[in-house]
């Protein structure tokens, strides 16, 4: 959407949600990004705001706007302020209004508290087009927060540089995550429901962007290599003799393939896939050398593998690693 046609909209949102409490709402002037100088006025009483639209409104992409230095005060709009947003923004004597009328205003003598309306055909018509909290790249950031849950108190920059993705990705994961209460502050929050989400999206969505090449061949007397990571079945000491091969790699040379007798094949047993994440230093691998084979995937990926192949053998096996909290 241009931005010219974008303000429009807002303009005449915000307009629409105020003219419900009889307040006149003007834009002065937009300044950088998405932000505004605005009007609003109430019989003869009247504010200069600096108005700040969100698509996705947030404490933090609040805090990045309210560093900006300013002598009016702050107006926050959005399609959607959800109850905990706008708890905090009226803890911060910080005005807001969104298209379904929620709105916190106090200027003068004009006071307007409304809260708990909702509007999901606006706010879905509004939400950011890859919204999705389980699209490939977002699942990347979800992984890394899943298997090292520390990274949820670190910069974003962090995040992003553990999970393979853009600055610009991982801090929209973050905010949907917040606005889904799957991050609360710093702290990631009902995991286990975030878990099987990410387990049963993984399958159709991650799966099928990491795959690389597929083989046919004898994995018994494979040996891992520098840098490569096993997952699956035989990532797993309580699987006697397995028969597949899951292989997590940043580079895969075919070289080695062809040293091992390796086919190409539509029927493969082995599975070569991009290592899309980087392992934090300070992570520590799993201990537990009587469940995990040496060099294995991190705890999550093997868990996901396990269930992805939908065998039941496997699938007891991941059972067993979720019940004894492995995974």
């Amino acid at each position: 959407m241009a931005d010219r046609t974008l303000h429009c909209d807002i303009e005449h949102s915000v307009a629409r949600a105020l003219s419900e409490f009889s307040i006149e709402f003007s834009v002065l002037h937009w300044t950088a990004d998405q932000t505004a100088i605005v009007s609003v006025s109430r019989r003869n009483f009247d504010m200069t705001y600096r108005m700040a639209w969100l698509s996705h409104a947030t404490l933090s992409g609040l805090s990045r706007l309210d560093q900006q230095d300013s002598a009016q005060r702050l107006l926050v709009t959005s399609p959607h302020i959800n109850s905990r947003t706008a708890e905090a923004l009226r803890a911060a004597h910080i005005d807001y209004i969104d298209y379904a009328g929620n709105t916190n205003l106090n200027f003068g003598p004009v006071l307007v508290d409304v809260r708990g309306r909702r509007n999901p055909n606006m706010e879905q018509s509004h939400r950011p087009a890859d919204a999705n909290l389980f699209s490939a790249r977002r699942m990347q950031v979800l992984f890394v927060l899943l298997a090292w849950p520390d990274f949820a108190d670190m910069p974003v920059r962090r995040i992003a540089e553990a999970a393979g993705t853009s600055v610009g990705i991982t801090q929209s994961t973050l905010e949907i995550m917040k606005e889904s209460d799957y991050l609360v502050g710093k702290r990631l929050h009902r995991r286990e429901e975030l878990l099987d989400l990410w387990t049963a999206a993984f399958r159709g969505t991650l799966l099928p962007k990491i795959r690389r090449n597929s083989f046919k061949g004898d994995i018994e007397n494979w040996s891992t290599r520098l840098g490569a990571l096993v997952s699956g079945e035989s990532a797993v000491e309580l699987i006697r003799k397995p028969q597949t091969l899951t292989i997590y790699t940043k580079k895969f040379d075919l070289m080695d393939a062809v040293s091992h007798g390796w086919q190409q094949s539509t029927d493969p047993n082995i599975e070569i896939r991009h290592q899309f994440w980087n392992e934090p230093p300070w992570a520590v691998p799993s201990e537990r050398r009587d469940v995990f084979a040496r060099s294995s995937a991190p705890p999550l990926l093997i868990y996901a593998d396990l269930l992805a192949v939908k065998e039941p053998r496997q699938a007891e096996v991941a059972r067993t690693l979720r019940r004894e909290q492995l995974v």
